[in-house]
């Protein structure tokens, strides 16, 4: 039960705060952790469009730096959102965002990162920021920010259970990161490169087992893909169902489903969707793992995991009869670059590629051998994916519903370990 609500200055120690001003960078050196690296859906920072610092810089110019276990917290842009610093830290923190560490004979640390970022603490900083072009939460103002305070060991427990769950998230989304790169790598080598075939093209050593090395041809045919091989524009590899215009479709309190948009796309959840009506034909109902790209604006595709919704319109769904979905998806991946150029070549409010495009992307297909052997190795992988990605979703929204029910009190620990032993 909570005991007491303390302002949120007076459960840290120390705040590492870099003036506000923008950081000296250099070509290489330490890496600048910026706002953009922050996410409540990551347990540590990204490295996405990092500057770096020289060492003169790292040594001379900031007033101080985060240690392990400190929380990195947003001030302006987004504010409120915070990550964990690892251990080591190998990278220093930009302006427009603080380092706190929390006062141990004060508040646990774990729960304190815990409790910032539940919906409580998280809703209470959306009502207390400033701005409206460039949302900013004041460091002055972090005595109003009221944190609530339970006894030490519920204090403890909620820090572990939250930290369990968003490790075993972390681990997931780390483990896809590694499978992905696998099954690319496997993928360009077999039917982009052409590596087995060019290998042995060159008196190069085998580097598949005796078996495998045997399906791939000795050389490369006229058109310059392996010997036996096919090839076949992307649009007859696969169908691109285009989405509705789902206004016509409006739920009006009835049945309904998220509507799937190009930023639901991009942030791979439906939280803020419109709604449409359930009854709209059933291949514009997207479904766990389905294939989405879209195909205007932000040109990205995703394997949805995001539960069942409506697919809009400037959204393909793709499927195919006749290919796995790995084979399709990382061809459009393969292709996907020269679609965002032909776009932003196009992009007058909103860029995109029309349907000769896809007829234009060629694909490469293996003998019926090679296509075996290729779906006993990457299909796998492709699957393990969203079977990752569902469970972190599962896990996500254990997390989301504990929270703030240990918090206040609602759910009790006895109650608590169950749910997680479950989830995990």
């Amino acid at each position: 039960m909570v005991t007491a609500a303390r302002p949120f200055d007076e459960l840290l120690s120390f705040v590492v705060d870099n003036r506000g001003r923008t950081c000296p960078t250099a070509s290489t050196g330490l890496p600048l952790i910026a706002t953009n690296c922050i996410s409540n859906e990551h347990l540590y920072p990204t490295r996405e469009n990092v500057r770096y610092v020289d060492q003169d810089t790292y040594a001379n110019w900031f007033r101080a730096h985060p240690k392990p276990g400190d929380i990195i917290f947003v001030l302006k842009g987004a504010p409120g959102r915070c990550a964990l610093v690892p251990n080591p830290v190998d990278f220093c923190i930009a302006q427009d965002m603080v380092a706190v560490r929390a006062d141990r004979e004060k508040i646990d640390p774990q729960y304190l990162f815990a409790a910032l970022r539940s919906p409580l603490i998280q809703d209470s900083i959306d009502r207390m920021h400033v701005g409206t072009m460039i949302p900013h939460f004041k460091k002055g103002d972090f005595n109003k920010l009221l944190v609530p305070v339970p006894d030490r060991p519920i204090q403890e427990f909620i820090g572990s259970v939250h930290m369990a769950l968003v490790e075993k998230i972390e681990l997931n989304r780390r483990m896809n990161e590694t499978l992905e790169a696998m099954a690319r790598a496997i993928f360009k080598d077999w039917f982009v490169d052409f590596g087995p075939t060019r290998a042995k093209m060159e008196g190069r050593a085998p580097y598949l087992a005796g078996e495998m090395w045997s399906l791939f041809p000795e050389c490369l045919d006229d058109e310059g893909k392996p010997e036996g091989w096919s090839m076949k524009p992307l649009d007859q590899v696969a169908d691109f169902l285009n989405g509705l215009a789902l206004q016509k479709y409006p739920a009006n309190g009835g049945a309904s489903l998220p509507v799937v948009k190009i930023a639901q796309l991009r942030s791979g959840n439906v939280a803020s969707a419109d709604l449409a009506s359930t009854e709209i034909p059933i291949d514009y109902i997207v479904e766990n793992g389905d294939v989405l790209f879209s195909w205007s604006g932000s040109l990205l595709q995703r394997i949805w995991t995001a539960g069942q919704g409506a697919l809009n319109q400037h959204l393909f769904k793709v499927t195919s009869k006749h290919f796995p979905k790995w084979f399709f998806f990382h061809w459009i991946a393969e292709h996907m670059p020269s679609f965002q150029a032909t776009a932003a070549s196009k992009a007058t409010t909103m860029g995109h590629i029309q349907r000769h495009h896809l007829t234009q992307a060629v694909t490469f297909i293996g003998t019926p051998a090679v296509m075996k052997a290729a779906d006993e190795i990457i299909g796998p992988l492709f699957e393990r994916q969203i079977a990752n990605d569902l469970e972190a979703r599962t896990l996500a929204a254990t997390r989301d519903f504990l929270l703030p029910k240990l918090m206040s009190g609602e759910v009790r620990v006895r109650d608590a370990e169950k749910l997680v032993g479950e989830a995990t």
